[in-house]
């Protein structure tokens, strides 16, 4: 089920010759089903500093997973205009007053708000021009509609709102940020907006590739420092399934196999092939790998929330 929460808000910036924006109130699910629809409604204030109009800029930073420049949909409606006004994607060759690409513009100048999974701005621009007066204020409701993903997340959504010609990217803006889970999915929470211990790369990859295992273990877990903080080795232990899930392959000797190498204070790597590491022939399909680290005796391990295993889907977007 959704739960909706309306919340009053007052972002914006001034500057010498260009708008004031200010984003009133929003309405905003804080949670919604997997596959759903959502719909977000802006409540916008704009005072010009001139009377020349222009087109409404706005962008969304949501999961890349979304695809949300396929499946979203964003609409206005102003006292300054009639009727609902629609809105489209910017194209790859519309830049910014930056002379960056509008998606880049708005990643380079607003970030990612504490998103540690892949997340992308989508820039989206009104199909009409918008009159307005010098210093008459009017207002504005701008309404995105969206579907989820597949998967359980939580993730920090965030809506920036400006118009074209005043430079968006360094000069007016205003920003809303809405924390944001998806349920109801079969997968256990990915959480974009936890530090990662655990990451690969490059980012998309198969169990086919070599691959690069990162860990962090600076990084806090259920709150609490990991055993293995300030360890002078650490070793991976780790399980694949194949077969449908009905085979495993378990490694768990501590050796030059399982040996990481450091990146730097608590930062360790490991390169693997899967298939050599595990001993499963070529061909054979790997659905899933489990993994802990280790000292050199096995005293301490580091594990994943609740002590149990981490695991990394594979990404072959």
């Amino acid at each position: 089920m959704k739960r909706y929460q309306k919340y009053p808000v007052l972002a914006g910036l001034a500057l010498l010759a260009v708008a004031c924006i200010k984003i009133v109130s929003v309405i905003h699910p804080e949670t919604a089903p997997v596959n759903s629809e959502v719909e977000v409604t802006l409540n916008v204030e704009i005072e010009p500093a001139d009377s020349n109009g222009g087109n409404i800029l706005f962008g969304i930073l949501a999961p890349e997973a979304w695809n949300l420049s396929e499946n979203a949909q964003v609409t206005y409606t102003s006292d300054n205009s009639d009727g609902v006004k629609t809105m489209r994607v910017a194209s790859a060759t519309e830049t910014a007053p930056s002379g960056k690409p509008w998606t880049v513009s708005l990643r380079d100048s607003l970030g990612t708000h504490g998103n540690y999974e892949p997340v992308e701005w989508i820039p989206f621009i009104a199909d009409d021009h918008l009159p307005w007066q010098n210093q008459v204020k009017f207002n504005g409701v701008i309404t995105v509609r969206f579907s989820t993903g597949a998967d359980n997340l939580k993730t920090r959504l965030a809506y920036v709102v400006s118009n074209v010609k005043d430079a968006a990217d360094v000069d007016v803006r205003a920003v809303f940020t809405q924390v944001f889970e998806t349920t109801d999915g079969d997968n256990a929470t990915i959480d974009y907006t936890q530090p990662k211990v655990c990451s690969i790369t490059p980012e998309t990859f198969t169990w086919e590739d070599i691959v690069a295992l990162h860990c962090d273990l600076s990084i806090q877990i259920d709150g609490v420092d990991s055993p293995l903080k300030g360890a002078d080795k650490v070793y991976l232990m780790a399980r694949a399934t194949y077969n449908d899930g009905t085979q495993e392959a378990v490694v768990d000797v501590v050796g030059s196999k399982t040996l990481m190498k450091s990146e730097g204070a608590d930062k360790w790597v490991i390169y693997l092939y899967p298939h050599e590491f595990f001993d499963i022939p070529a061909g054979v399909t790997i659905e899933n790998v489990g993994f802990y680290f280790v000292n050199e005796d096995k005293s301490l391990e580091a594990k994943g929330g609740g002590g149990s295993e981490f695991s990394i889907a594979e990404n072959n977007r």
